[in-house]
């Protein structure tokens, strides 16, 4: 992977923070826009996010830390680390595996279906 590469793919993870754009998809697309293979573009695009999901994860600590939650003990978020981070492991593992056999086309569709349902549903509102 090139370095031209590697920053077209992080544009494309940067074009997430616009509402209703998948990181993940996005990343992805690109990744195998450049010739990657699935599987290879799924590591490498979940290992992209781990330091955006870190300093999120740190700034929310922090928030937290400030604000307090009366009432609950810090074990519960300990349960809660450890269980979503064991539940983001073999969701990570089986997506990868997944990918390196099936096509996203099933995941763009319902993209697509979802945005046409969001589209609808905001002019039957007139929004």
């Amino acid at each position: 992977m090139t370095y031209v590469e590697a920053l077209a793919i992080g544009l494309a993870q940067a074009s997430a923070l616009v509402p209703g754009v998948s990181r993940s998809g996005a990343t992805l697309t690109v990744a195998m826009l450049f010739g990657l293979r699935r599987e290879s573009a799924a590591k490498f695009v979940f290992l992209l996010s781990l330091p955006a999901v870190f300093a999120a994860a740190v700034r929310e600590g922090a928030v937290l830390a400030e604000t307090g939650v009366e009432g609950l003990p810090w074990s519960v978020f300990a349960v809660g680390l450890v269980v979503s981070g064991l539940v983001g492991y073999a969701t990570v593992k089986y997506f990868i595996r997944y990918l390196a056999n099936h096509s996203l086309t099933a995941f763009a569709v319902y993209r697509i279906l979802l945005a046409a349902v969001a589209v609808a549903w905001l002019a039957a509102r007139g929004a």
